[in-house]
Order: structure tokens, then C-alpha cells, then sequence
């Protein structure tokens, strides 16, 4: 569940989330790299994560993406001579 309540003064708005209590318990003993508070962790995580939607495709991407064009090419081949054999 998320709840967010808007401060229009602030370029910040205060969110209440649900996690796993296992999770979290793990998080805070190696929260002391973030300032000790799981509002900062969490801020840092969204932020990477909107930062890394917003980027293209770069490197292994690219790879990924030209292998399967080439399956692709390659299956369009097996199915038009599937089709020529069955005529």
C-alpha cells in the first residue's frame, strides 16, 4: 500500500509504503551508509530506478536486441519454406 501526502511547500512529499519486515530489518543494519535513515536508502533506490528507465539502450541491450532481430529473420526463413513445402 502507498500513501502519498503532497507538502506544497516542498519539493519533497512524505509516502508510506509497506514492506517486508524481514527486508527491512536486513536494510537498517547496513543503513549506516546512507545516514542511517531508510527514507534516504529508499529515495536513493527510486532515483537509480527512474535514472535508468529514462536511459536508452546502450551495450549488452544492443547486443540482446540485434541477436533477436536475426532469430527473428531467421524464423520468418524456416516458415516461409515451411509454407513452399506444404504447397
Amino acid at each position: 500500500m502507498i500513501d502519498v501526502k503532497r507538502k506544497d511547500s516542498k519539493k519533497k512529499i512524505r509516502v508510506n509504503i509497506t514492506v517486508d519486515k524481514e527486508v527491512l530489518d536486513k536494510a537498517k543494519t547496513k543503513l549506516h551508509l546512507f545516514g542511517g535513515k531508510v527514507s534516504t536508502l529508499f529515495n536513493a533506490y527510486l532515483a537509480d530506478f527512474v535514472e535508468s528507465m529514462d536511459k536508452k539502450v546502450e551495450g549488452t541491450h544492443k547486443e540482446i536486441i540485434s541477436k533477436l532481430e536475426e532469430m527473428e529473420k531467421r524464423i520468418e526463413k524456416v516458415e516461409k519454406e515451411k509454407s513452399k513445402k506444404k504447397e
